[in-house]
């Protein structure tokens, strides 16, 4: 993706204020093909799997409860989280990729020669953020581009860091450190606390 990325990127990038760089990719079929084709193709992969995972989980949740009492490290919760990671990951990965490749779609380019595209490549655009008031769709792409990796940090937390295990093992760790900082304290003022 980086190569394709360099092949269609027509200067360096462009500055948005409140918002920091973004690319600027010319965007013909190649770069429609090659940007946005792979997270289409990965995320039609992992709806695939997923919805197998699931259908398969549902199908066979007798024998499943069977080898859940024959493997002591997997229990239930763990496996019902792994299968609504494979739910979200269907709803929020191939989604987003077909909406962005349909948004791209619309404005797509002519394809030219390679010296027309990196003419004057040291360019770089800035733009002021009064520029996205103007344009609704500019600014929801910069917004979804800077969020959902964070959105998708955030879900992917709550089903692997929010379970029984990990919650005990944080207050394991905060009890640690209290330890540790009252320790500290103590030898600091030569009292107890």
């Amino acid at each position: 993706v980086a190569v394709v990325s360099y092949c269609v990127q027509s200067h360096r990038y462009n500055i948005v204020e409140n918002f920091g760089c973004s690319g600027s990719p010319w965007m013909d079929v190649y770069a429609i093909l090659g940007l946005h084709g792979s997270p289409v193709l990965l995320g039609a992969i992992s709806f695939v799997y997923g919805a197998i995972a699931i259908y398969n989980f549902i199908a066979q949740r007798r024998r499943f409860q069977v080898v859940l009492q024959q493997n002591s490290s997997l229990n239930t919760s763990r496996f019902v989280r792994l299968i609504g990671v494979a739910g979200v990951n269907i709803v929020i990965s191939l989604l987003f990729a077909i909406r962005e490749t349909v948004l791209t779609a619309h404005s797509v380019y002519p394809t030219v020669s390679w010296d027309y595209i990196h003419y004057d490549f040291d360019l770089v655009f800035t733009y002021d953020s009064f520029f996205l008031l103007g344009d609704p769709q500019a600014w929801v792409e910069l917004n979804l581009s800077r969020w959902l990796p964070c959105v998708a940090s955030f879900i992917y937390f709550a089903f692997f860091g929010m379970h029984e295990d990990m919650l005990s093992y944080y207050t394991y760790v905060w009890a640690r450190l209290s330890q540790a900082l009252l320790r500290t304290k103590e030898r600091i003022f030569g009292q107890p606390l």
